[in-house]
């Protein structure tokens, strides 16, 4: 099972906004389907994900990226591969 973390980066961004991207990524059809696990941010480390499951890199790189389009926000982002998983 792979580990990853994603870092979310909206600009001019409000508290709603980043509450539609939690919400996007709980419910992203590609995640469920696999049964894999995000963990929501916690108000420090508002936009940072933590995942595990049986998924490619790119696959949870283009879910970040259609929960990031429902903000309707410029945004950055990155996704790592922990070393080992």
């Amino acid at each position: 099972m792979s580990k990853f973390t994603a870092r979310i980066q909206l600009h001019s961004a409000a508290e709603t906004d980043y509450e539609t991207l939690n919400r996007a990524i709980e419910k992203d059809p590609a995640i469920l389907k696999k049964k894999n696990l995000w963990v929501s941010p916690d108000k420090v480390n508002k936009g940072e994900y933590n995942y595990r499951g049986n998924i490619s890199l790119s696959d949870v790189a283009n879910a970040v990226y259609r929960a990031i389009r429902k903000t309707g926000r410029d945004y950055s982002f990155t996704v790592m591969k922990s070393k080992g998983g």
